[in-house]
């Protein structure tokens, strides 16, 4: 079993436990809350978005650095500055290895070189980018202006936006599947799941989370499996996770979790998923057959994004 890595920006650390008893390993200080993880893809290094203080539009001391942490040692391994470009928060690999990172309050979206541990590119993206998604030939960008209606498409190798959509109900946590074809967006001020033709740009249907109460404004986030069977989709202030399988979106289970529900991480194991529950400081372990909740373990506050390594 694989061991798992997840931030706890309350505390200021990253914690490591180990993935079949969630034992407690490792506890690292951080300068600045760090809000989300990118694995390397060689799988040999973690890179954390050293975000800074208060939540998105409300962060008046933010960081421009992401920390970077060797997962064999489970140490800090250095921090690559940005610079100008403020707020690092949303991070994804590219096949190339180049490590794009959105920058809120500039903004942008940065191309990092990991090797050079240096900016290579900086696009602006003429919005406030919360998260974005990368195709896996690291060519195509695909990012959610949170506080606007648009979805940004950007071709990363000129560095341009391409084209951009309105989706009626805002845009929120975003991901795409393996092939490039389909993206799933969760909508800001509804329970709801955009889907997207990636390739040609344009909306497709939405979904609603049945269930899920009134209409209101909070994050959600989406998360795909990595067999592409389920799809997940937390509510932050529902405290819920809705379960819905793949292609079909057919939804299967609505779970109740604990308070502020985050991100996913997803072990080998199939049918089996962890959310963060960011203001319990708790992680709930989720079967997705039987749609409920089978354990759980404590982390540190703010337990914001987890990944099995």
């Amino acid at each position: 079993m694989k061991n798992i890595v997840l931030t706890a920006k309350n505390d200021k650390r990253i914690e490591f436990y180990t993935g079949g008893t969630h034992a407690a390993l490792t506890k690292l200080d951080m300068p600045a809350p760090v809000h989300e993880l990118a694995l390397s893809p060689d799988g040999t290094k973690a890179h954390g978005s050293v975000y800074g203080g208060g939540v998105f539009a409300k962060n008046n001391n933010p960081d421009h650095r992401v920390v970077v942490i060797d997962l064999k040692s489970q140490a800090i391994d250095g921090y690559i500055d940005t610079g100008a470009h403020l707020a690092p928060h949303g991070l994804m690999f590219g096949a190339d290895g180049m490590l794009w990172v959105t920058a809120e309050l500039t903004n942008a979206i940065l191309g990092i070189d990991t090797r050079s541990r240096k900016v290579e590119k900086a696009i602006d993206i003429a919005g406030a980018a919360h998260w974005l998604a990368v195709s896996r030939d690291g060519t195509r960008a695909y990012v959610s202006h949170k506080q606007t209606h648009k979805l940004g498409f950007v071709d990363l190798p000129s560095g341009q936006v391409t084209g951009e959509i309105s989706i009626p109900n805002r845009c929120e946590g975003l991901a795409l599947t393996r092939d490039g074809s389909t993206l799933y967006l969760a909508s800001h001020v509804a329970p709801e799941v955009n889907v997207i033709d990636a390739r040609s740009g344009k909306l497709i249907k939405s979904v609603r989370i049945e269930g899920a109460p009134e209409d209101k404004a909070q994050l959600r986030r989406v998360r795909i499996s990595p067999d592409e069977r389920w799809l997940l989709f937390s509510s932050h202030a529902d405290a819920q996770v809705a379960v819905f399988k793949l292609p079909s979106l057919e939804q299967h289970a609505l779970i109740k979790v604990g308070k502020a529900p985050m991100g996913f991480g997803f072990p080998d194991t199939h049918d089996q998923a962890l959310v963060c529950n960011h203001d319990d400081g708790v992680v709930s372990v989720l079967d997705l057959n039987a749609g409920a909740i089978t354990s759980s373990f404590s982390t540190g506050n703010g337990c914001e994004y987890v990944q099995y390594f």
